[in-house]
C-alpha cells in the first residue's frame, strides 16, 4: 500500500473447540495519521471454501466498508472504527462454528496452498512482536483499544501480535509457512521483544 504504514498485524489462533481457523486484523495509516485501511477477518477454510476461507470479515479502505460473509460481499457503514470492531465481535460470537478437531494435518488438509515467499513480510519489518496466550475476548479488547486510539486521532505503535488459546493450538495452526519462517528468524536474531 503506497504512502501507508502498517501499525497492526494481529492473529488470533482460534482453538479447535471454539471453531478453529484464525481471526486476522491488519491496520494501515496514511501520512495524515488516519486509518487508510482496517481489515478484520475470520478465516476457516474448512467452514468456507470460497473467498480464500473468509467466513466473516470487514474491510475498511479510505472511508468505504465492505462486509463479507461466507463468500458474499455487501457495502456497510460505520460511524467509528471502534463500532466496526464491536460489530465484528458480536457477529463472530453468534456465528455457528464447528467444535471438532481439524480433519487432517498440515497445509494440505486445511486447504491452504503453501507459498514459498522467502519468509519475508516487508510491511511488518521493524514492528514489535508479541506472542501471547489469550482468548477471543483479549483479541477483541486489543482491537477496541486500537480502534479507539485511531478514532481519537492517535497513532498506535506498530506491533504484530500473535495470540494462542493454548500451546496445543500451535499444532493446528493455519498460518502460512513463510510467516512462521519470518517469526523464527526474528526469534533467532533477538528482534522479537515480548513473550508472555
Amino acid at each position: 500500500m503506497t504512502n501507508a504504514t502498517k501499525v497492526a498485524d494481529d492473529i488470533f489462533m482460534v482453538p479447535w473447540d471454539q471453531g478453529n481457523g484464525v481471526i486476522r486484523r491488519e491496520i494501515w495509516i496514511g501520512q495524515d495519521g488516519k486509518a487508510s485501511r482496517y481489515h478484520l477477518a475470520y478465516i476457516n477454510q474448512e467452514m468456507c471454501t470460497a473467498d480464500d476461507g473468509r467466513v466473516l470479515g470487514f474491510d475498511y479502505i479510505n472511508g468505504q466498508v465492505n462486509a463479507y460473509s461466507m463468500g458474499e460481499i455487501e457495502n456497510s457503514t460505520f460511524s467509528t472504527l471502534e463500532e466496526l470492531e464491536e460489530r465484528f465481535d458480536v457477529k463472530w460470537d453468534f456465528l455457528p462454528k464447528p467444535n471438532t478437531p481439524p480433519s487432517g494435518l498440515g497445509e494440505q488438509s486445511a486447504g491452504v496452498i503453501g507459498a514459498d515467499d522467502g519468509g519475508e513480510y516487508p510491511e511488518t519489518k521493524g514492528m514489535k512482536l508479541t506472542i501471547t496466550k489469550g482468548g477471543s475476548a483479549d483479541f477483541f479488547k486489543r482491537g477496541r483499544e486500537l480502534a479507539s486510539k485511531l478514532d481519537r486521532g492517535e497513532r498506535p505503535e506498530p506491533e504484530k501480535v500473535i495470540m494462542f488459546g493454548s500451546r496445543a493450538d500451535l499444532c493446528y495452526s493455519q498460518m502460512p509457512k513463510g510467516e512462521w519462517a519470518s517469526l523464527r528468524g526474528k526469534l533467532l536474531t533477538g528482534k522479537s521483544t515480548t513473550f508472555e
